[in-house]
């Protein structure tokens, strides 16, 4: 095989080195070269770097993760359900056995039939997490603007939920469009979701109030504010503080009242959270 005679001399003393080097290893050298240079023209590193270093993947890691933990936590309740009935019925046998009345036994046809509808449910189940799932890592920005965070994480505490509630102001039933957080004054409330600061401003009753627009179907609203740490206007990322809690407007302690609304109509906020 051919090789190159490589004759290094040195600066300082003048002394020389001769070394030989088989032909394949600069071809090799070379090869990498060009693989390396054609992978940083194609691969766009700047862009990944721009993915990991901005956080959207490890968010989606994190989603995907609490959504492998809720399926997992289905299964196990499952399985649990099943030990329960299967104890359940030993011990309803035994009764029937002391008691001296004769049980006529499930088929095996309907048992495995009640088995098969279990086993479906969770397969449906799973099959809805995974779609969810699957588009979620399509569409990042999508994923990004779901608000599905607790507004306050140091508390989530739910004293007022969403539906019918008495008003202990007008000591009436009335309908509560969002739901309430318990807070301390000078909690921090956070942006359940990406998007853009739409409304600051006081209203009657909620006292200092803070919108958000995630989409174009869907917004949060937060009230009952000490004070807003941002503007009309401004954008915002899920987990970012936007507002000091507090007792403002018509109510009768500290308190956050925080609702969701899809397409103007406002939705039961405790449906969409994932991560607290």
């Amino acid at each position: 095989m051919k090789k190159l005679n490589l004759h290094l001399f040195y600066e300082k003393t003048g002394r020389s080195k001769a070394s030989q080097v088989p032909l394949w290893k600069p071809i090799l050298w070379a090869l990498g070269a060009i693989i390396a240079i054609l992978g940083f023209i194609f691969f766009s590193p700047f862009e990944i770097y721009n993915k990991l270093s901005d956080g959207t993947l490890s968010d989606l890691r994190a989603q995907n993760r609490v959504i492998r933990q809720n399926v997992n936590s289905l299964k196990a309740d499952n399985d649990s359900a099943e030990l329960y009935l299967s104890r359940t019925k030993s011990h309803q046998d035994s009764i029937y056995k002391i008691g001296g009345i004769d049980v006529v036994p499930l088929s095996a046809a309907a048992d495995s039939l009640h088995k098969a509808e279990r086993t479906e449910a969770l397969f449906n189940t799973y099959k809805i997490y995974s779609i969810f799932r699957d588009s979620l890592l399509k569409h990042a920005d999508l994923a990004e603007s779901i608000p599905v965070l607790h507004p306050i994480k140091k508390h989530s505490v739910i004293t007022n939920h969403f539906g019918m509630i008495h008003d202990h102001f007008t000591d009436q039933i009335l309908p509560h469009r969002g739901v309430d957080f318990f807070a301390e004054e000078g909690d921090t409330v956070m942006a359940t979701g990406a998007g853009k600061i739409i409304e600051v401003r006081v209203h009657q009753g909620f006292g200092q109030t803070v919108k958000i627009q995630h989409s174009s179907h869907i917004r949060t609203f937060y009230a009952h504010l000490d004070k807003a740490l941002v503007k009309q206007g401004e954008s915002v990322k899920r987990g970012d503080p936007i507002a000091i809690a507090g007792r403002s407007g018509r109510t009768a302690g500290s308190v956050l009242h925080y609702e969701i609304r899809i397409d103007g109509e406002s939705v039961n906020p405790e449906d969409y959270f994932i991560v607290p």
